[in-house]
């Protein structure tokens, strides 16, 4: 299906405009063999010009309309553009030109890996110092709720809203495990630490944590170029073979990182005690 910003143009007269401003467009290579990625996507990234991870990312960036995403890659620099873009600085028709070709279809996110990862420690209670001459013990009390948060390899940070669409499972579709991801958990309890002279202690926390990666796919609807003897249009990417109707690229992917929860649903993790020295002259001698 072709789609254009004007619904009255005369087939010849696209045929026209085009063939005077791609005399030298390329003909789409036929790609190269590989293994598929995720949601059996095909990786672009070091096959096709220009920095294909942000292609990715703006391309999937946009609002979707009704019809999809839009993009358009200039096959001799590696450039990419929006349709906004496309429309606003090299053509006001949404048909291909020179070494222009023009792209429509739906962004996804399909997982690729997860694994677990130690958090970094933070500190769940208040410090506690000793500036006399012997050995104390103090009950502490500490305190922690657990975290979510994503990230992008590529551009800007990645919304609240997206991060939830995708790992809550009404985008991408479940993790497939359980994990803590928008499963609020916390805890609160008390603890004897010893506090040796001269010294202050608080107790920290250590979240044990679960990465799941996604990548970014886009699959194909249709893919326009126009080499100066007429408009092409296929439904894979480049024309390449039936492989080719969905792409991703290696180098861009979202993480969301959330901590573990037992199955008892507490926090998973480690608890240890943080020791600091305090200045000499205001302990006991």
């Amino acid at each position: 299906m072709r789609l254009f910003r004007t619904s009255t143009l005369k087939k010849s007269a696209l045929a026209a405009a085009s063939a005077a401003l791609a005399v030298t467009g390329l003909l789409a290579g036929s790609g190269t063999a590989q293994a598929a990625g995720p949601g059996g996507a095909q990786n672009v990234r070091g096959v096709d010009p220009g920095n294909t991870d942000v292609m990715l990312d703006r391309l999937c960036g946009q609002e979707t309309s009704l019809t999809g995403v839009y993009g358009a890659l200039n096959v001799d620099t590696g450039e990419f553009k929006t349709q906004d873009e496309y429309l606003r600085d090299v053509f006001g028709l949404w048909v291909p030109a020179g070494p222009w070709e023009l792209f429509r279809g739906w962004c996804g996110y399909a997982q690729s890996s997860t694994w677990s990862v130690k958090g970094e420690p933070v500190r769940t209670s208040e410090w506690t110092g000793n500036h006399g001459t012997t050995e104390d013990k103090v009950t502490f009390v500490s305190g922690y709720s657990t975290k979510t948060f994503a990230k992008k390899s590529v551009g800007a940070s990645i919304s609240l809203s997206l991060a939830k669409s995708i790992f809550s499972g009404t985008v991408g579709g479940t993790a497939g495990y359980e994990w803590g991801w928008e499963k609020t958990s916390s805890f609160e309890r008390r603890s004897e630490k010893s506090i040796p002279p001269c010294t202050q202690v608080a107790t920290t926390w250590t979240p044990y944590q679960r990465v799941v990666r996604v990548n970014p796919v886009f699959y194909v609807e249709d893919y326009q170029w126009n080499k100066g003897d007429g408009e092409v249009t296929t439904h894979t990417w480049r024309g390449r073979d039936a492989n080719w109707k969905t792409i991703y690229s290696y180098g861009y992917y979202i993480d969301g990182i959330s901590d573990k929860l037992l199955p008892n649903g507490q926090p998973d993790g480690r608890e240890d005690k943080w020791q600091e020295n305090l200045d000499p002259k205001s302990c006991a001698q």
